[in-house]
C-alpha cells in the first residue's frame, strides 16, 4: 500500500473527520432497515444549520480511489465538496474509470499505474463510479457540503465527535429504495445516541455485481 492510500484513508476510512475535536461531543448513530436489521456501511452525515466562518475556511484533503484485484478500493467513500480524488491502477491489467452521475460525470481512459490526471469532486451528490472494461467493478463516492461524516462499521454504528450545535442529519445507503437521503434535524448537546430507521432492501447491489461483501473490500484499506 503506497504513501497516498495510506494518507487518504486515515482521513476517509470507517470514521472521517479532520477538523480538531477540541470541545465536542459524541454522537453515535445507529442506522438500521424498517425491519430492525443494521445497515453495514451506511453513510451518516451532518450539516450545521448554521455555518461558522471557521468551518468556511476549512479546505478538505486529497484522496485516493484506488484499483486493486479489478475492484475499487475502498468500495464507498465519503468526500467532501472540493475534494480531489486520485485514481491509480494498482493491477497490471488497464482500466478505464468513468462516472456518468449527476454529482459528477468524467472519463478516465485505458490506463496502469498513476492515472493521467486527479478529479475534483465539486458538488454534492451520490456518484457511481464503473469501469468501462470490467462490468463488475462498481463503488460509490458521496460528496457532501459538510466535513462532519463517517461510514458506519458492520454494526450500521457510527460514533462522531461534533460541536455542540443544530445539524441536519443525513444517511445515505446503498440499499436505499427510492434512491434518496434519509434526514432529520438533531440538536447536538452533550454525549448522545439516536436511532435511523432506512427504507432499505434485503438486496445488496454491490455483492450481486461483484459477489463479494462491502466488508470485506473495506477491510482491504
Amino acid at each position: 500500500m503506497n504513501l497516498n492510500r495510506v494518507v487518504y484513508f486515515f482521513f476517509a476510512g470507517l470514521v472521517c473527520f479532520w477538523l480538531p475535536s477540541a470541545g465536542a461531543d459524541t454522537l453515535t448513530v445507529d442506522v438500521s432497515s424498517t425491519v430492525g436489521k443494521p445497515l453495514d456501511y451506511s453513510v451518516v452525515f451532518l450539516e450545521p444549520l448554521s455555518l461558522s466562518a471557521d468551518l468556511a475556511d476549512q479546505a478538505p484533503p486529497k484522496a485516493v480511489i484506488a484499483q486493486e484485484q479489478s475492484l475499487f478500493i475502498p468500495a464507498i467513500s465519503v468526500l467532501q465538496t472540493g475534494t480531489q480524488v486520485e485514481f491509480p491502477n494498482l493491477d497490471t491489467v488497464r482500466h478505464h474509470v468513468y462516472s456518468f452521475s449527476e454529482a459528477k460525470t468524467f472519463d478516465i481512459k485505458l490506463y496502469l499505474g498513476r492515472a493521467p490526471s486527479s478529479e475534483l469532486f465539486d458538488r454534492p451528490g451520490v456518484v457511481a463510479l464503473g469501469c468501462n472494461i470490467h462490468d463488475a467493478m462498481i463503488a460509490w463516492v458521496v460528496v457532501v457540503d459538510t466535513p462532519y461524516f463517517a461510514i458506519a462499521d458492520n454494526n450500521g454504528r457510527v460514533s462522531m465527535d461534533v460541536p455542540a450545535g443544530d445539524y441536519r442529519l443525513k444517511v445515505w445507503d446503498r440499499r436505499q429504495l427510492g434512491g434518496t437521503e434519509q434526514e432529520r434535524v438533531v440538536t447536538v448537546a452533550g454525549a448522545q445516541s439516536l436511532t435511523l430507521s432506512v427504507d432499505a432492501s434485503a438486496f445488496d447491489p454491490y455483492t450481486e455485481v461483484t459477489g463479494r461483501s462491502v466488508g470485506s473490500v473495506q477491510a482491504r484499506q
